[in-house]
């Protein structure tokens, strides 16, 4: 297996992008998996705040961040990998303004709202809102704290090179050829490059890692342009290996020479000589022996006469010069390893300068609370926090102040000079601060206003930087700030929250996770492989009929379903004969469900090679009919030819060997050693089968059931005896042996899933258990924001409380859809069966006209939309001219039930003459 590259830090430039209907901008997106967002922005994994990032290629990171406390008592050191009693607030769409809250008395009797707002590209002002609800005086004050942050992996050591001498990262290759085709050569964890590994003690942080040297046959070329000084001389390899292991790299290309590599525990280098003919691209190559490990870090270019290449430590210079000026309320900070210069101004007369030269504050700073006459406090020396130390701001009782602090970066004399705008800007600012424009919310949706905001907030400012994928740092929404990495199931469900706030936003976060045609990745992966970004992008298109999504994406999508159907490149989902997928050997998960009772058993029995899930087959299906209604868009016939094969495959597959009808369920399926299905995988202990609930009843959302197992599996799914809890559906059937009341998913009711059920219901006709599924979670969750202000990860099938990180976003977005289907007028809803062509609303939200199309893999069965409207009218709907019924629960809101009928259809909605 070949891979080919030219590798170098991508520099993503900080610009929004507009991508709505007919925008032509998604070339932007085509080399970058970044969110294309300000560099000012949340992006701290520290202490909440807002960060600025002033070049991408280093993944350092400045952070601001404002530390509210009660005087000499109780500082808020908002940590975001703690709870620390901040809570996300409130966002604008694009994060040039949101609010955290600092409790500093719960609840509410005494706090202060930090808002951040990005003026500019060098521009931050910051309010602090500063409100004592109480009965008594309350002295509050206000630390602003600026600090670098690194990378986790950003090196411990340099090369230093003399006069002409080059460096080349072993990563930095210009091809790299596996001897023996691999699982993972087209699905690279993280999206990193073939061979890389990544650590704090390689140079450059990366090197090639140990798998390379272990097969026979391995090799890596190198393109080097040398010049006419550097023709000859030595090349000098940097390594690492077990102590007393050996190996032998052949050279070619330049040099012919052999590498004795031999282990010692410790980095070592090996030199050989080269001699180039004449100037110019020369090529490089390392072949492996094979047999023990090598990590190849890389090598030295040494022209004769230069001296030999030297580890030495790379420090971290997080400590910045100082410049204050207290009279003019003012500090300016140079930090070594950045360009500019960065500021901070403040409006209150009671401030002064400190430094914290300590690693951590979560501690430190609480520690030394009550010590208000040190200006530096020394602690470990491991990092450095410049503040500014605002006190006392006084406050009666019942009284709120709004202290003001401006950040700026740029050059010396910029920065010096925009300081002293401070009250220039705030006054502009509040002179145009106009009170947001609130979508408008029908009636009944007025009680779930507040959770909404909540969610929405800590959604969009739960994003990160840096985080590493194909070559380069990117900002990264993920589930939580708990979360510092990569997560393609977490993140395909932030792109469907995304879609309620931001379509340029929910594209950009779907853009993450897929790849162009001719990566060496299908798609990036991490985690559970479950493609729910297609999902995402067909709710973008019935949104937006974005041509230019469309065409952007259907190839990218497709690579995607074609690796997980078994179709594409490395993969091996369908290696049994049965036609039963299974995706064991890229994660130990099948749907996102850590502790599903039979995965869990599959994996304790280490039967991963014999047993299959029913997810993989469902979603894939589900999928494929999805994209074979994208294909039919763009008239693609031979990709529609090949996603009738899968569906059927898939289709009969599940039919033939999963199908339990003792059970009621869908049943994992065992297999011999030769990929034949022998029956269905039962539960070790008390016999029953092992699949009682959702992945027994998933064949449902992928539309292939029968009418007698389409009765028999929806009311498994509502009954109070079966998945239907007080809760919500849970993942794990009541009644089944293995469930546990207090288990991580078995046991609890998570959002995900329900979404995709709530869809499936509406493709099946049933808009009242849609509602249901939607009503209740929409209550769950806001009982308990109302109550904590937390967004949980999920909520106790028992109770409704929640449980798990409490700053969650990811799995828990569904709630802004459902939010916006029942109670944003101007939203349309569909489940996975309906492709919305085209569609109008008038501006009054009174009329709508659309054309759709439908599914023609699945029997022509009852359909449903919800359109949410105007509620000041009664409403008539035509299909194709005809009138037909529609619920209205409540007015605005319409339930929409199309006949059976598999063919586009146009419809309209118009106000009743009634």
């Amino acid at each position: 297996m070949r891979i080919s590259l030219v590798v170098g830090i991508l520099l993503i430039p900080a610009i929004l992008i507009a991508q709505k209907k007919k925008s032509g901008k998604f070339d932007r997106l085509n080399d970058t998996h970044d969110m294309l967002l300000s560099p000012w922005g949340p992006y701290s994994k520290r202490y909440a705040g807002i960060s600025h990032i002033p070049e991408f290629k280093s993944g350092i990171r400045f952070d601001f961040s404002v530390f509210p406390g009660l005087y000499r008592y109780k500082p808020s050191v908002p940590h975001v990998l703690l709870q620390s009693d901040y809570f996300p607030w409130e966002s604008n769409n694009d994060l040039t303004k949101y609010t955290f809250r600092h409790e500093l008395l719960w609840k509410d009797e005494a706090y202060s709202d930090v808002t951040y707002r990005v003026i500019d590209s060098a521009t931050v002002l910051v309010a602090i809102r500063c409100v004592n609800n109480t009965a008594l005086p309350q002295y509050m004050d206000v630390n602003l704290m600026s600090y670098l942050d690194y990378p986790e992996n950003y090196p411990v050591n340099t090369m230093r090179l003399s006069g002409s001498s080059i460096w080349k990262n072993a990563v930095g290759y210009q091809s790299l050829d596996f001897a023996k085709k691999g699982l993972r050569d087209n699905l690279v964890q993280d999206g990193w490059i073939a061979g890389e590994a990544r650590a704090a003690e390689y140079i450059d942080g990366r090197a090639i890692g140990p798998i390379f040297g272990i097969t026979k046959g391995n090799k890596v070329t190198y393109s080097i342009a040398l010049k006419k000084d550097q023709l000859k001389g030595r090349i000098s390899v940097l390594y690492r290996m077990k102590s007393g292991s050996s190996q032998t790299f052949y050279t070619g290309g330049l040099t012919t020479e052999a590498l004795r590599l031999k282990g010692t525990g410790k980095f070592e280098q090996i030199n050989i000589p080269y001699h180039a003919a004449k100037a110019g691209a020369q090529l490089l190559s390392f072949e492996a022996e094979g047999g023990s490990a090598v990590e190849f870090n890389g090598f030295s270019i040494i022209p004769e006469k230069e001296a030999s290449a030297e580890i030495i430590a790379l420090e971290k210079k997080f400590k910045p010069a100082i410049t204050e000026n207290i009279d003019a309320k003012n500090v300016i900070l140079k930090y070594q390893e950045i360009a500019g210069y960065y500021g901070i101004s403040w409006d209150d007369a009671h401030g002064i300068v400190r430094e914290f030269r300590n690693d951590e504050l979560d501690y430190y700073f609480k520690r030394h609370v009550n010590n208000h006459t040190t200006k530096t406090f020394i602690g470990n020396d491991k990092g450095n926090f410049a503040n500014v130390y605002i006190r006392p701001v006084e406050l009666d009782a019942h009284e709120e102040k709004t202290v003001y602090a401006l950040v700026c970066t740029g050059k010396y004399e910029y920065v010096k000079k925009r300081l002293g705008n401070l009250n220039e800007i705030k006054n502009k600012v509040l002179q145009g601060d106009e009170k947001p424009v609130v979508a408008e919310v029908l009636p009944e949706g007025k009680k779930y206003e507040f959770s909404q905001k909540i969610i929405k907030a800590t959604l969009l400012t739960n994003i990160m930087y840096p985080v590493y994928t194909a070559n380069s740092y990117i900002r990264h929404f993920t589930p939580g700030k708990w979360y510092n990495s990569l997560y393609t199931w977490d993140s395909g469900f932030i792109a469907i929250g995304l879609n309620e706030i931001s379509t340029e936003l929910a594209a950009e976060c779907i853009n993450v996770y897929t790849t162009p045609e001719g990566n060496q990745n299908a798609f990036i992966q991490h985690g559970t492989p479950y493609p729910v970004q297609v999902y995402a992008f067909f709710d973008l298109w019935n949104k937006t009929q974005s041509k230019e999504a469309l065409a952007y994406f259907y190839p990218r999508l497709k690579k995607y379903y074609a690796f997980m159907a078994g179709r594409y490149g490395s993969s091996n989902t369908r290696r049994l004969k049965s036609n039963m997928l299974t995706s064991w050997d890229y994660f130990y998960n099948s749907g996102g469900w850590d502790d599903y009772p039979p995965q869990v058993t599959v994996h304790e029995q280490k039967a991963t090679k014999t047993v299959a899930a029913v997810a993989n087959n469902s979603y894939s299906i589900r999928i494929a009919k999805m994209l074979r209604l994208v294909a039919q868009a763009l008239k693609k016939e031979s990709d529609i030819a090949e996603y009738d094969k899968d569906i059927k495959l898939f289709s009969d597959a599940l039919q033939k060997y999963s199908w339990n009808d003792t059970a009621g369920y869908f049943s994992y399926v065992v297999h011999d050693e030769q990929g034949n299905a022998t029956g269905h995988f039962k539960d070790p202990l008390s016999g029953k089968d092992h699949n009682m609930g959702l992945d027994g009843a998933y064949p449902l959302l992928a539309g292939i059931c029968t009418p007698e197992q389409e009765e028999k599996l929806i009311e498994k799914i509502f009954s109070p005896q079966h998945m239907w809890t007080p809760s919500g559906i849970c993942v794990v059937d009541q009644s089944a042996p293995y469930f546990k009341p207090v288990g991580y998913w078995n046991g609890s009711v998570w959002m995900p899933h329900q979404w995709f059920v709530w869809k499936a219901m509406l493709d099946l006709g049933r808009p009242d258990l849609a509602r249901r599924i939607a009503q209740k979670a929409l209550d769950i969750f806001k009982n308990e924001v109302d109550n904590s202000y937390a967004t949980f990860e999920y909520f106790s099938a028992k109770t409704g409380r929640g449980a798990g990180w409490h700053q969650f976003g990811g799995l828990s977005a569904p709630v802004l859809s459902w939010f916006s289907a029942y109670f944003k007028p101007g939203t349309v809803t569909a489940g996975f069966e309906i492709w919305i062509k085209d569609q109008t609303f008038n501006p009054a939200q009174s009329e709508y006209k659309a054309n759709l199309s439908l599914d023609q893999t699945t029997l022509a069965r009852q359909r449903s939309l919800l359109v949410c409207m105007n509620p000041a009218f009664q409403y008539q709907v035509t299909l194709n001219g005809k009138i037909i019924k529609a619920e209205s629960p409540y007015p605005g809101l319409l339930q929409i039930t199309l006949p059976a009928s598999n063919k586009d259809a146009a419809l309209s909605i118009i106000p009743s003459k009634e």
